[in-house]
C-alpha cells in the first residue's frame, strides 16, 4: 500500500481495515473467492478480473451488512490499485479468520499497529498487563453483563472473554461495547465478531449522549453489572455544544450549570448511572481527577453515587508508548446499593506501582509489580491489612471517598494534635522565573532545578544563572525571594511528576564568588523552617526519605506536574521530628557533614575553573 500506491499511514490503515472486513465477511457470507498463491505472477486480465470481483462484493457487503460500515465507507470502494489488491489477496490466502481465536487476532492487530502508527492515528491502547490486572481483581462471572463505554479495539472486553474462557470453556459469553469512532469499533469487530461462543453487542455512539431508538435500546440506566473503561483524557465538554443538564458533575456548589467540564469526570458519573445497584466500575483516569481542587465540587457529586474501594497509582511510563507520560490512577468503584448505608466506613486499598515492566523508553524492566497485583489487592481488601505493595488507607465514610481520597493519599487527615508543616515554618513559596531577556552574565544568582542535586546545591554558574541588577533590586525588596542559611529547596515543577520533590537541598551558605546573595526560579520551592521550632537538618532528613517523597508526589496537581505551597503547608509531620530518636539524629548529623563538604567541593570546583581558565600553553 505504501510502496506501490504511495499511501500515507492513515490511508493505508483504512484500506487494511476494509480488506480485513472483506476477508472475514467473505468467509462467512460468500460468494467465496479463490485467492491466488503468493509469489505466482498473474496475467493482467486475471488481476483485473479478480480485483473487479473483490470491489463488487465489497460494495455489496458495505451496503447490506451494517449501517455504520456504510457511514464509515460512504463510497463503498477500495482506494487501492488492482495490483495491490491482488497482492493482499495472495498474502492472506491461507489466513482463515474462523480458525483464529479472538485473543490471537487482537495480538496480530497490535503487532501490525506499531506504537508510532498508533500515535499517528490517535489510537491509545491500555497496556495489556494493566487490563489483565483490572479484570482479574474485579473477577467478573460469565453471567454478568460487562460493558465498555469507550471500547476502542475491545481490549477490556477481549480480556474479559479470555478470563471467562479460562474459567468456563463451554459458556456462551456476552460483552457490550460502544465507541464514537467507527474505525475503532471496526477493530473490535475484527477482534471479536463472528464467533459462535461470543455475543458481541456493539454500536457506534457517544456513550455520554447516546441515542436510544428502535434499533438500539441500550445503553440505559441500571443495566450492567460491570464496566471496564479507559475514557479519553483531556476532552472539554462545553455546555454550548453539549447538553450537560443531566449530569450532577456539571453543576456548581450552588446548583448552577457549569460552562464546561472535563469528559473523564462525566464518564465516571455516566458509568455509575449505567450500572445496576452494587455494580462495579473499573476505570483508568488522569491523576488530576483525584487531586485537582477544581474538581472538588464534581467529586462531591460523585460521593452520592458510589464509593471507591480500591485505587492503583501507575507510574508515568505506563503510557509512554502512546507518547504521553501522564500520571494515571485506576479506580475501582462500587455503585451504592438500594438500601446501602452511605455513612458506613470504607477501607480503601491503595497500591502505588513503580515497576510496570518497562521504562520510559520502552526497555524491559524485570520484576514487574503488575503480575501479582490483582491477587494482592484481593487479599488486602479481604484481610484489611497490607499485602505486597498494597496498603489500607485510614477508614472513611463511603459517602466521602471521592472528595477525600486526595487528602487520604497525601496523609492530610486531621487528627487531634496533628502538627502540620505550616506550624513549624516561617513560610513556603515557589520562586519566580524571570523573563529570558533579564538573564545576564552577572548580577543576582538564581538557583534553578539543575543546581539542585539531592546532595547539596551546585553553585557553579551555568548558562542563565544570573539576572540583571534591576531584577536583583526588585527581588531584594521581597525577602521571601532571597535565600538565607537553613532554607530548604526542592523541585516543585517538572515535565514529569516522577521528578517532583526528588531533589531536596539545604542552603549552607551562598558563596561570595556568586555575589553572596541568591534567589530561585518558579520551578523551585523554598521552605524556610522556624529554627526555634524544628532543626532544619532534621526536617531535611525527613523530606529526603523515600516514603516522604512518595507522599509529597501525591500532592501534585495539574496535567503537567506542579507542587504548590498551599498544599505542602498542610503536610502532616510525625512527632519524632520534634523528639528525634538516635537514627534521626544520626541522619541529621550526616546531612550537616554533607552540607559542609558540599560547600568545600563548590569552592574547589570554582578555584579549579578559575585556574584552568587562566592557563594557556
Amino acid at each position: 500500500m505504501r510502496n506501490i500506491d504511495g499511501l500515507q499511514p492513515q490511508e493505508a490503515f483504512d484500506e487494511l481495515l476494509k480488506f480485513l472486513f472483506f476477508k472475514q465477511t467473505n468467509e462467512n457470507k460468500g460468494p467465496k473467492l479463490i485467492f491466488p498463491v503468493e509469489g505466482i505472477p498473474l496475467a493482467k486480465d486475471d488481476v483485473t478480473r479478480l480485483a473487479s470481483d473483490i470491489r463488487n462484493i465489497f460494495a455489496d457487503y458495505v451496503a447490506t451488512f451494517n449501517s455504520w460500515f456504510k457511514e464509515l465507507w460512504k463510497d463503498e470502494k477500495f482506494h487501492l490499485s488492482n495490483t495491490t489488491l491482488v497482492i493482499l489477496c495472495q498474502l492472506f490466502k491461507y489466513v482463515e479468520f474462523r480458525e483464529i481465536s479472538f485473543d490471537i487476532r487482537s495480538v496480530a492487530l497490535k503487532e501490525f499497529l506499531s506504537s508510532e502508527m498508533r500515535r499517528g492515528l490517535g489510537i491509545y491502547l491500555t497496556p495489556d498487563d494493566v487490563v489483565k490486572m483490572m479484570v482479574e481483581f474485579v473477577d467478573p462471572t460469565p453471567e454478568q453483563l460487562v460493558y465498555d463505554l469507550a471500547c476502542g479495539s475491545g481490549t477490556f472486553l477481549i480480556e474479559t472473554l479470555k478470563f471467562h474462557k479460562e474459567k468456563n470453556k463451554s459458556h456462551k459469553n456476552t460483552v457490550w461495547g460502544t465507541d464514537k469512532n467507527p474505525r475503532m469499533l471496526l477493530l473490535a469487530e475484527l477482534n471479536m465478531g463472528h464467533f459462535a461462543e461470543i455475543n458481541f453487542n456493539r454500536r457506534v455512539t457517544d456513550a455520554l449522549f447516546p441515542k436510544i431508538d428502535d434499533n438500539y435500546q441500550w445503553p440505559v440506566a441500571n443495566y450492567f453489572d460491570v464496566i471496564f473503561t479507559n475514557p479519553p483524557f483531556g476532552v472539554t465538554l462545553d455546555n454550548t455544544s453539549f447538553d450537560l443538564r443531566g449530569f450532577q458533575t456539571c453543576r456548581t456548589r450552588e446548583g448552577y450549570l457549569t460552562n464546561r467540564q472535563q469528559s473523564e469526570i462525566v464518564f465516571i458519573e455516566q458509568s455509575l448511572k449505567y450500572l445496576k445497584p452494587s455494580g462495579i466500575l473499573a476505570i483508568v483516569l488522569p491523576k488530576s481527577v483525584v487531586t485537582n481542587s477544581t474538581f472538588q465540587t464534581a467529586r462531591k457529586a460523585l460521593d452520592n453515587l458510589g464509593y471507591i474501594y480500591a485505587a492503583v497509582i501507575l507510574p508515568p511510563e505506563t503510557f509512554a508508548t502512546t507518547g504521553t507520560q501522564a500520571s494515571v490512577f485506576v479506580l475501582f468503584i462500587r455503585k451504592f446499593g438500594l438500601k446501602e448505608n452511605k455513612k458506613e466506613k470504607a477501607h480503601i486499598v491503595l497500591a502505588n506501582v513503580t515497576n510496570v515492566g518497562y521504562d520510559t523508553t520502552g526497555r524491559v524492566r524485570k520484576n514487574t509489580q503488575l503480575t501479582q497485583l490483582a491477587q494482592d489487592l484481593q487479599a488486602s481488601l479481604k484481610l484489611k491489612t497490607s499485602v505486597g505493595i498494597c496498603r489500607i488507607l485510614p477508614e472513611i465514610s463511603k459517602e466521602n471517598t471521592f472528595s477525600e481520597l486526595g487528602n487520604l493519599l497525601a496523609g492530610r487527615v486531621d487528627t487531634p494534635n496533628t502538627t502540620k508543616l505550616r506550624d513549624v515554618v516561617e513560610f513556603a513559596t515557589n520562586g519566580r522565573t524571570p523573563p529570558r531577556l533579564n538573564y545576564t552574565d552577572e548580577g543576582l544568582f538564581v538557583v534553578k532545578v539543575g543546581n539542585l542535586t539531592g546532595n547539596g546545591i551546585n553553585w557553579i554558574a551555568r548558562e542563565r544563572n544570573f539576572v540583571s541588577f534591576d531584577e536583583k533590586e526588585k527581588r531584594e525588596r521581597n525577602k521571601q525571594l532571597i535565600l538565607i542559611k537553613g532554607d530548604i529547596l526542592l523541585t516543585a515543577a517538572a515535565h514529569s511528576p516522577v521528578y517532583i520533590a526528588k531533589k531536596v537541598d539545604i542552603v549552607e551558605n551562598v558563596p561570595e564568588w556568586v555575589g553572596g546573595s541568591a534567589s530561585f526560579v518558579g520551578e523551585v520551592m523554598l521552605i524556610r523552617p522556624n529554627q526555634e521550632l524544628v532543626d532544619p537538618y532534621i526536617l531535611l532528613a525527613y523530606l529526603r526519605m523515600p516514603t516522604t517523597t512518595e507522599r509529597l508526589q501525591m500532592l501534585i496537581r495539574g496535567q503537567t506536574a506542579h507542587l504548590y505551597p498551599t498544599d505542602i503547608l498542610e503536610f502532616p509531620l510525625p512527632s519524632v521530628l520534634f523528639e528525634p530518636d538516635k537514627n534521626l539524629k544520626k541522619a541529621a548529623g550526616i546531612l550537616r557533614c554533607e552540607s559542609e563538604l558540599n560547600s568545600k567541593i563548590n569552592e574547589y570546583a570554582f578555584e579549579q575553573k578559575q585556574l584552568l581558565q587562566s592557563m594557556a600553553f
